[in-house]
């Protein structure tokens, strides 16, 4: 019994530290004006299913996750959740945002191991309620990943603006897109 005191107490002195690292980030992160979200998810992920099956589809899954979440952080973002084929992103900054759009785009979609890729971009106020975040520019980032082609990202215009021109070169093609729940079109570019 006290052995098994003792591994506790432990453990909690051995996460501690790390628990108070996820608290504060989780803070500046709920403490963010107007973050940035990207959805991606993988194209053909339900007829990969049915035809290799089950596990090798959660292969699949599991590795385009471990994927994104190294791009993520590699760009300063996080990693919200990932379901099932698809991954939600957290950035702080649009321009970051942006270029991990780009990455998931030509390095993600492009890997022979895994399927092509949609992305959808949006940047807006967002309420964060425990580790998980709600609001329209979660909705809407969702939604433009759904109405975008294989390997293409949709990026919103106010994403294209609070980036400050970084990508203007790179996003063309600009096109009012109607998304499902969202009363007015919404401005998104192709991501070139």
């Amino acid at each position: 019994m006290i052995g098994m005191i003792a591994s506790c107490l432990a453990a909690s002195v051995a996460l501690g530290p790390i628990v108070v690292a996820s608290t504060r980030r989780r803070r500046r992160m709920r403490r963010h004006p107007a973050p940035t979200f990207v959805f991606a998810d993988l194209v053909g992920y339900t007829a990969l299913t049915e035809e290799r099956g089950d596990e090798a589809a959660a292969d699949v899954a599991r590795e385009f996750r471990r994927a994104m979440s190294a791009l993520s952080r590699g760009h300063g973002a996080r990693q919200i959740k990932s379901m099932g084929d698809g991954v939600m992103i957290w950035a702080p900054d649009p321009a970051d945002a942006i270029a991990i759009a780009a990455h998931a785009v030509e390095e993600v979609g492009t890997r022979s191991d895994l399927l092509p890729v949609r992305v959808g971009v949006h940047t807006g106020p967002a309420v964060m309620r425990g580790c998980d975040w709600y609001g329209s520019a979660v909705n809407v980032a969702a939604r433009l990943a759904a109405q975008a082609d294989a390997n293409e990202a949709l990026v919103s215009a106010a994403t294209r603006i609070a980036a400050g021109g970084r990508f203007a070169a790179a996003l063309d093609d600009r096109r009012e897109v109607a998304l499902r729940g969202v009363s007015a079109t919404v401005a998104a570019w192709r991501l070139a």
